[in-house]
Formats: C-alpha cells, structure tokens, sequence
C-alpha cells in the first residue's frame, strides 16, 4: 500500500515538474514558422515605419520571417476577419492604432469586434503623445493664460482635426470639458490632412493638438503649452503634462500595438512583447523611432490590458459629454 501510495506521490511530483517547465518551453519553442503580422496601420504613416523597423529586428532574433500584411479598411473588420479565425499559437497576430481599438466602439454602431473579447493584448509599442500649442503671435504662452483667453472669447478660438471622432477632435473636446471653455472646430477630411498642416503651421488654425512628427518642423513658430500625456516628453522635458496644468483631464494618446487571438498563451505574449521591446531598445533603431516622433513603450501584456482600459474609460465620457452618436 505505501509502495503505490509513493508511486502516486513520485508521478504527482513528476506531473508538476512538467506543468512548471510547460510555459518555458513554450516560449522557447516558439516561432515554430513564419510569423504573419495583420497591420491595420495606413501605408506611410509613423506607425507603419515604425512596425516595419522593429519587425525586421525581431525576424533576426527570433530566427524566422515576419511577413507584414495590411489590413487597413472597414474600420478594422478587415483585419478581424484574418484574426477571428487564427489559432492562437502566436504565428497570426495583430497591429493595431488606438483609433482602431479603442475610437471605433464609440463612432461605429457595427463594429465587427469588441477589442475587450475578441483579441488577447499584447504590447503597446510605441506611443506619439500632442502637444497645446499657440502661434508665437498670439502672445500667450502659459496653459493658463491660454484658457483665461478662451474663456473671454468664447467660441472664437478655432481648432482643427481630421474629423468628427478623430484623436484630434476628442482629445480637444477633453480638453474643452475639462476646462469649461468653448472653442470652434474646423474639421478637415482625413483625406485633406496635408491642407491642415499648412492651415495650422501658418497660424490660419491657431491650435490643433498634433503629435512630434508633426510639430518638429515648425516648433520655432509656436509656444508649447502643454505635452497631452501623463508623462512629460523626453523631447521637451520643460514643458508640463495636461494632468499637471489640468488635474481633471483624462489624458489618451495616440499609440500602436501587437494583439493576438483570444486564448492566446502567455509564455507567447510574454515572448512577443519582449521581442519587440528589445527591438525597440537597439543603438540603431531608438534614433529612428525619433525620427518619426514615436517613442517606445514595450508594455507588458497586463499593461496593454490596462491601457486598453482607461482609455476606453476616459474616451467614453468625452463621447458622453459632447452627444457623439455612432453612425
């Protein structure tokens, strides 16, 4: 009796000692084959350049092919339709912008997905905060002087954006709520985006919360205010955060990011996050990233989840407190 009883005992230990290597395992055997990463990132944009950049440091790394392939139309479903039916085995993934993941529950009355459901985080790569900005010629130069200007000319100071429900627009009606001021929104099509830039740089649109790449060009022309994140800039480390000028804004950014199917292991995430983290992390590819005003994040799975969270939180008051309808 005691003879079985220690055999039973011998292959519990040995059933656990498998289950605690499993995960290790895993992770090491994986990539068992060429990787396929569905981009819902437009051709040309930052986030393109910069998933191109760090995927083709992870493919060496990790010692088989990463094939980009874009996804980019009907509001992500395209690119769902790919990932809806993967094995969760972490050789179908997804890259992904927030205003895909996180805008289109809010602007869309059909969305093929619930980011929350149907996808397993992964990493959030790269993020490219804004910025409140004035022209130089307006003379103002503090984030509140600039509300006190607002405040006395209600409605009269313009922005732009790429749209109704664009980052653009709803980080500025943010903003506007939680400072109680009234500004006037010139929407653009996205299709006209170069037409805002130009509007904007020569001071026929006095303020449009755009991110680095951007800005850059044209910095000597405007007086920063404010940087739109909970972090400071590393680029203008002087400049304050909004949640330090205005402690009830809810700040959201603009980011991109790996997710995988639902079920997808963690050994797997784990692994892909850390890839794509060190790739990030590399003399060569850190000053490229710059380049094109992203900077690099490499989130853990549970991090992601948690962005995904409060911006999805902090994106859905705005849309309450403005009467955004889907369409």
């Amino acid at each position: 009796m005691n003879i079985r009883y220690a055999g039973h005992a011998l292959g519990a230990i040995a059933a656990s000692g498998i289950a605690l290597h499993f995960p290790a395992a895993l992770a090491q055997s994986y990539p068992a084959k060429p990787i396929l990463v569905v981009s819902s990132a437009s051709p040309g944009t930052s986030g393109d350049a910069g998933l191109r950049m760090i995927t083709a440091k992870m493919s060496q790394s990790m010692s088989q092919p990463i094939i980009v392939e874009l996804r980019t139309a009907a509001r992500g479903a395209q690119a769902y339709a790919v990932m809806g039916k993967a094995t969760p085995d972490g050789h179908t993934i997804q890259f992904g912008t927030a205003g895909t993941f996180v805008y289109g529950r809010f602007l869309f009355k059909n969305m093929a997905f619930d980011i929350l459901k149907d996808y397993s985080p992964i990493s959030m790569s790269f993020n490219s905060p804004a910025f409140v900005a004035l022209p130089k010629s307006m003379g103002i130069t503090t984030y509140q002087a600039f509300i006190d200007y607002a405040k006395k000319n209600p409605g009269k100071v313009e922005y732009g954006s790429t749209g109704s429900g664009s980052f653009f627009h709803l980080a500025t009606e943010a903003m506007k709520v939680a400072a109680g001021v009234d500004l006037l929104h010139i929407p653009y099509a996205q299709a006209n985006f170069p037409q805002l830039q130009i509007d904007w740089a020569a001071g026929r649109i006095p303020l449009w919360l755009t991110t680095w790449s951007s800005f850059r060009p044209v910095i000597d022309k405007f007086n920063v205010l404010a940087t739109v994140d909970r972090v400071r800039d590393k680029n203008l480390p002087n400049v304050p955060t909004m949640v330090e000028v205005q402690p009830n804004y809810e700040p959201f950014v603009v980011w991109w990011g790996f997710f995988g199917p639902p079920g997808l292991p963690a050994p797997i995430a784990n692994r892909i996050a850390a890839e794509s983290k060190k790739a990030m992390s590399l003399p060569d590819i850190v000053p490229k990233l710059d380049e094109h005003g992203l900077n690099p994040i490499g989130s853990s799975p549970e991090e992601l989840a948690k962005l995904l969270r409060a911006d999805i939180s902090a994106v859905g008051k705005v849309v309450k407190a403005i009467g955004l309808q889907p369409e």
